[in-house]
């Protein structure tokens, strides 16, 4: 199989998008057009749409389809896209995938599967590789065990690293020493098998510090700029700014999700870009709670 580590290497500041919705659910497509553009102005380096702040494994399949098609549509090429494809199997997954690989996105991405317990690490290498051969486009892997219930270790990320078609990681696990030992063992940038971004927005200043690629945000769709500061202050190893805005983007975050972050974090998200003019209205998929 064709290499593809090399095609593009992705780096800097990717928000991860929410899914403007309409009261039934359906999409609301001309607020997703005007979502994107905001990144975009913004300075975002890149797309992530339909992982868990797009609500993706919630939504149906032709909503799936259609947010694909339009990000797609709107982007073009403008900065780079990344469509989450995950599936709770193999199978389904490569179905997403195909359809996805369709618009030529710059990546996919994938998690474990989810709702059944996968504790040995081979069938999650089985899986990623048979997902990465599935399409031509290059693959990010998305530790993502809070919303899958299946973690993989540094050592089996490294394995998948390894595989001849997966781009990189993104780690959501929110356990530090995942991402600290995978940059141990490849601190140089050029040379590493493959992209290493940090999505526990708690520690993107360390993780940057430490040299990762860059960092991967749902709930700082809000801050883009600063955190794009922040992803310039931690990959030029300036300590004391890095942490700084690190602090200020973490208390401007849980001022927007707390008190009761399980209860309705999605909705506040989406309220706050209604707020802005951004998106129409922060509908979220039941039994997401809106208030």
């Amino acid at each position: 199989m064709e290499n593809r580590k090399d095609n593009a290497r992705l780096r800097g500041v990717v928000v991860a998008v929410p899914t403007p919705l309409t009261e039934g659910e359906a999409l609301d497509a001309a607020s997703f057009r005007s979502l994107i553009d905001y990144c975009i102005n913004e300075g975002a380096d890149g797309l992530m749409i339909l992982g868990a702040m797009g609500e993706g494994a919630a939504l149906s399949d032709d909503v799936r389809e259609e947010a694909m098609d339009v990000a797609a549509g709107h982007i073009v090429g403008r900065i780079p896209l990344l469509v989450t494809v995950s599936g709770a199997s193999t199978k389904r997954t490569i179905e997403y995938a195909r359809k996805a690989a369709a618009l030529q996105p710059d990546y996919l991405v994938c998690t474990s599967p989810f709702y059944y317990k996968f504790p040995d690490p081979q069938s999650l290498l089985h899986h990623v590789q048979a997902v990465s051969e599935s399409s031509d486009i290059p693959l990010v892997y998305y530790n993502a065990p809070g919303s899958t219930g299946n973690l993989a270790d540094a050592n089996t990320i490294d394995r998948i690293l390894q595989l001849p078609g997966v781009s990189g990681v993104k780690d959501s696990s929110c356990q530090f020493g995942i991402v600290s030992e995978l940059l141990r063992r490849y601190p140089d940038q050029a040379s590493r098998p493959g992209t290493i971004m940090q999505g526990d927005e708690s520690v993107y200043d360390a993780s940057l510090l430490m040299g990762a690629d860059g960092v991967v945000t749902g709930g700082g769709v809000l801050f883009i700029r600063s955190l794009k500061a922040l992803y310039e202050a931690g990959s030029s190893k300036d300590i004391a700014r890095a942490m700084a805005l690190q602090s200020a983007f973490s208390a401007d975050l849980m001022e927007v999700i707390l008190p009761d972050l399980a209860r309705n974090w999605m909705f506040r998200i989406k309220q706050r870009l209604v707020d802005r003019g951004i998106i129409a209205q922060p509908t979220s998929t039941a039994p997401f709670m809106m208030s």
